[in-house]
């Protein structure tokens, strides 16, 4: 899968007009608070942005975050300036398409910024434990849209909870249905680089959430996803 979703992301996607379905693009109004925060992201950044919500929590002043698939680096360079000169962003992610992307602009963000505070890794999210990253160092973790593209979402979580603080979070959007996802559907190379074929059953989540030490997870909003492509829809079924 991973081969699936690099070629989908790194080769196939050129910007967020190349999508299918709603599932990797963020409808929800974008806050008053994070509108001049995404003014001061460059163009292409924005535009190679795949998400599917909010990630960036206000209250976040010195604060260290690790954000999980972090693409082109749009969420991290957000995040960057609510954590301030006194925090730290490190961006996770193995496409290198989209990280040579988000690298391409850290000195522009920097100087606009007044100051550098950004890192990226290319590594897998599954495998948190090889990447130079020290146990329980970061107040948050977020993703956008990104664990459910892992083939091994026990291992993604197993690690978030390792390198988490003592009472740190992890916030994060994803794509979940409401019943296990058939065979057909996870198969299904453009469904799965969608962000549909991956798509963890909800009641799956918490149980796996609360194997690896999550005691509360909670729903902060959701909405329903549309197949935009007349040609996919049939594909997914009922």
């Amino acid at each position: 899968m991973h081969d699936i979703v690099q070629d989908y992301y790194g080769k196939q996607l050129h910007s967020t007009d190349d999508l299918k379905t709603t599932a990797c693009c963020d409808a929800s109004a974008v806050p008053a608070w994070l509108k001049p925060l995404l003014a001061k992201v460059h163009p292409e950044v924005l535009s190679r942005y795949y998400g599917c919500g909010l990630v960036c929590p206000q209250l976040l002043e010195g604060c260290r975050v690790l954000d999980l698939g972090s693409g082109s680096g749009r969420d991290v360079y957000a995040l960057a300036q609510l954590v301030g000169n006194r925090g730290e962003v490190i961006g996770v992610d193995m496409t290198p398409e989209q990280l040579a992307v988000a690298e391409q602009h850290r000195a522009w963000h920097a100087e606009k910024y007044g100051y550098s505070n950004v890192h990226f890794l290319q590594g897998y999210i599954e495998k948190l434990g090889v990447l130079d990253l020290e146990p329980g160092s970061f107040d948050v973790i977020v993703s956008n849209c990104v664990v459910n593209l892992s083939p091994d979402k026990d291992a993604v979580l197993r690690g978030v909870y390792r390198l988490l603080k003592n009472g740190g979070e992890f916030y994060f959007s994803d794509v979940y249905a409401d019943r296990r996802v058939p065979e057909s559907v996870r198969d299904d190379p453009v469904l799965y680089g969608e962000c549909l074929g991956g798509a963890l059953y909800w009641n799956d989540f918490i149980r796996l959430a609360h194997r690896h030490g999550f005691a509360d997870p909670r729903l902060v909003e959701d909405r329903p996803l549309e197949i935009t492509d007349p040609k996919l829809a049939p594909r997914v079924g009922n």
